[in-house]
């Protein structure tokens, strides 16, 4: 218990935190989910100079209720990185997106199109692939370099993005 109470002090003093809530069966037990709630910092790899330290926690309860994320974070107000579940909006951290997650929609809607079929979640798909190649080439610079090339180049390409969602939103 004192490590566990010490790595979670240490990972709520980060500016920025991943988290995640997982159903796991649970033998003898009423409920028919249970939830493993994962909270993180840091990279899957060491980062030269400065690196955020790696902490995983994983937090179980027998609900995905919001208490659980609220009170474990308990006032942390710093950027969390979530998948938009609504729950995480009841702490008081600043909610960043996943773009992993909101690909997966379009991938959806691909499968939707039929086989060799191009159409609107192959726009999307594209834009969102582009700043994947961004995060790609800077993920080896420093903080300030990544900053600079992602307002130069993922700006531009999220501003197209958000133009062409607002423009085909009716027909989406």
């Amino acid at each position: 218990a004192p490590l566990v109470e010490r790595l979670k002090t240490g990972l709520l003093t980060q500016p920025t935190l991943f988290a995640d809530e997982t159903p796991l069966k649970v033998v003898k037990s009423d409920k028919v989910n249970s939830y493993m709630w994962v909270y993180c910092s840091g990279r899957d790899s060491p980062e030269p100079n400065h690196p955020p330290p790696n902490i995983v926690l994983y937090d179980f309860h027998n609900s995905r209720a919001a208490a659980c994320v609220v009170n474990y974070l308990d006032g942390y107000q710093g950027y969390l990185h979530v998948d938009g579940y609504l729950v995480y909006e009841k702490t008081q951290a600043t909610l960043v997106g996943c773009w992993a997650h909101a690909r997966r929609k379009f991938i959806d809607a691909k499968k939707l199109q039929g086989k060799n079929k191009t159409g609107k979640a192959d726009v999307v798909l594209s834009l969102i692939q582009k700043l994947y190649g961004v995060e790609s080439r800077v993920k080896d610079k420093s903080a300030d370099d990544k900053y600079t090339t992602r307002q130069a180049v993922s700006v531009p390409i999220l501003d197209k993005l958000k133009a062409w969602l607002e423009q085909n939103q009716p027909n989406l």
